[in-house]
């Protein structure tokens, strides 16, 4: 079978980024078709920097973020995956015994086809140090992770586990780091929110005197001060105006610190 073929019999080779497809296909060897597929999304020191790792019926192999070589490692006793998360940030590690040959990291947007990945490397790496063939399970896959499924499974258990997997808290600490330059726009922020909701309380409080003192009289046929009613007109609709500008004043100062910890997450270390 040619890689060409490969590519059309096994769908997980599909599954690769166009961007990335034609250069994979010239590191498969003959015979070799791609089992499970994962591009990792973030480097070491956690920036976006994409790369791929590619589980084969063979081996693994791997171009990591930054690097413009390829790596590889062929099924062997030995050798393990393992699949972590901590702080909303994935973690793939490759290691040999004690010694650690390479890592991955990813956003947890990743995290499905990754699990995919690791269940297919154990797959072939068991058949690899037991010497007994790879079971062959019948084309009958997960409609979301395409993972393969028993004739009789109506419930993909990467996917079950992943929906049922809580996220942890401690991402939303990490995200301070980010904020932490910003602090003061949105202490402002916060202060125009208070500041916003205060403005927006005054026509209630405006409204009652003003049928106390104006509606009510009036219809029962007493004589109001004009004066009187333009004070209460003009507070309800400059409490209405300052409450206006408050609330597009807190708009604009927390979209602009959104967007620019946005534009700091892809280079922040």
């Amino acid at each position: 079978m040619t890689n060409a073929s490969a590519a059309a019999a096994f769908p997980s080779f599909s599954d690769i980024p166009a961007d990335w497809r034609s250069e994979a296909q010239t590191q498969l060897r003959p015979l070799e078709n791609v089992q499970a597929v994962l591009e990792v999304d973030l480097d070491t020191k956690l920036r976006f920097v994409r790369g791929l790792v590619l589980a084969t019926d063979q081996r693994l192999f791997s171009r990591v973020p930054g690097a413009a070589a390829w790596r590889s490692w062929d099924y062997r006793a030995g050798l393990e995956i393992i699949h972590h998360d901590h702080a909303g940030v994935g973690h793939l590690e490759l290691v040999d015994g004690q010694d650690l040959l390479a890592s991955w990291r990813f956003t947890l947007a990743q995290n499905l086809p990754a699990i995919r990945l690791v269940e297919q490397f154990r797959r072939y790496q068991a058949s690899s140090a037991s010497g007994l063939p790879v079971v062959q399970l019948e084309s009958h896959y997960c409609p979301v992770c395409k993972a393969p499924l028993e004739p009789e499974q109506s419930e993909c258990l990467i996917c079950t586990q992943v929906i049922h997997t809580p996220p942890s808290t401690w991402t939303l600490f990490r995200l301070w780091r980010f904020a932490k330059p910003y602090q003061g726009q949105l202490f402002l922020g916060f202060a125009l929110t208070l500041l916003g909701t205060a403005a927006s309380l005054v026509p209630p409080y405006l409204t009652m005197p003003l049928m106390d003192d104006v509606l009510i009289p009036l219809e029962q046929g007493q004589k109001v001060d004009p004066m009187l009613v333009a004070i209460y007109l003009t507070g309800l609709f400059g409490a209405a105006l300052l409450a206006w500008g408050l609330t597009w004043a807190k708009t604009y100062v927390l979209a602009l610190v959104s967007e620019r910890i946005g534009s700091d997450l892809p280079t922040t270390p």
